[in-house]
């Protein structure tokens, strides 16, 4: 019995010694001049598109050791190799490659320690927009233009993808030029002191993707459509300051209502007239009531 046991645990012992010669030699080539050391890899990378350049954004995290960033590119032809000096816990830092063609690029990178150890790499992806992209760009829709005697409206139609605003160009009645931005969430564009029969020049903003660097617009274009050049002057601020006793088969008509039970058939009103074209100025003017 004392035999078997001991040819038992001769071969056990020759499998054990069989395996680990197998395990040395799958490992070999991986440790051979000595054991790897990696420097810390990024914690996270992003790269957000630009207008013919990107924006490299790196976060880090208890990297003191690290001197360099190392970012690579177009098969690893193109590189920018960026000094850094980072802290202990979280750090940060964001560069930006310019001069980038306009197309989609693949981004390898690693990290370079003091003592010379890379780290593994992180890949990650970004785009470089131009010429190309702005070509696709067209005008917001215009709906309708309306004009008060406070301002001249424009109502859009629904904004396109990634409009982020409007840009529009626009003669006051001084005969001064002025700008107004109007983001793409607001469907009507409201341009004070706007004059009557004038036309006005828009542009569109666009960002190519959710989240970019730089804008792109369309060209300045004038809108082929004046505003109107007359208006109806806004009654809400018309006040009444008399009502006359007298009659009269004559003169013009208008309407607006009356607060109150006064019986306003025949009659004159003398009616306050606030004039926002003219502020602070006001007028008053006599009108005649018509009625059966």
């Amino acid at each position: 019995m004392k035999r078997i046991y001991s040819l038992v645990a001769f071969a056990v012992s020759v499998l054990f010694f069989t395996s680990c010669d197998d395990f040395m030699d799958v490992h070999k080539e991986y440790i051979e001049g000595g054991e790897i050391i990696y420097a810390p890899k990024p914690d996270s990378v992003n790269f957000i598109a630009g207008e013919g350049r990107i924006l490299f954004n790196c976060r880090t995290y208890n990297a003191p050791n690290v001197r360099s960033v190392d970012v690579y590119w177009n098969d690893r032809l193109d590189s920018l190799i960026i000094p850094v000096e980072l802290s202990t816990g979280y750090d940060s830092i964001s560069v930006i490659l310019d001069n980038m063609e306009e197309k989609s690029y693949t981004f390898n990178i690693q990290t370079t320690d003091n003592f010379g150890h890379k780290s593994l790499f992180v890949t990650s992806f970004g785009t470089s927009y131009g010429d190309t992209y702005r070509a696709t760009l067209n005008d917001r829709g215009i709906k309708s233009l309306s004009l008060s005697d406070k301002e001249g409206t424009i109502e859009w139609y629904s904004a396109p993808l990634h409009l982020v605003r409007n840009e529009i160009r626009y003669i006051k009645n001084d005969g001064s030029q002025t700008t107004v931005k109007i983001p793409s969430i607001d469907n009507l564009a409201k341009l004070p002191d706007v004059k009557p029969g004038s036309t006005f020049e828009y542009r569109s903003l666009y960002i190519p993707e959710e989240v970019a660097i730089d804008t792109f617009a369309t060209a300045w274009k004038e809108y082929e459509t004046p505003f109107p050049t007359e208006y109806k002057h806004d009654r809400s601020s018309w006040e009444v300051l008399s009502v006359s006793d007298v009659s009269t088969s004559e003169g013009d008509s208008s309407s607006i209502t009356i607060p109150g039970s006064i019986d306003m058939k025949g009659r004159y009103l003398k009616l306050l007239l606030s004039d926002s074209n003219r502020e602070p100025y006001t007028s008053v003017a006599e009108v005649y009531v018509y009625g059966k």
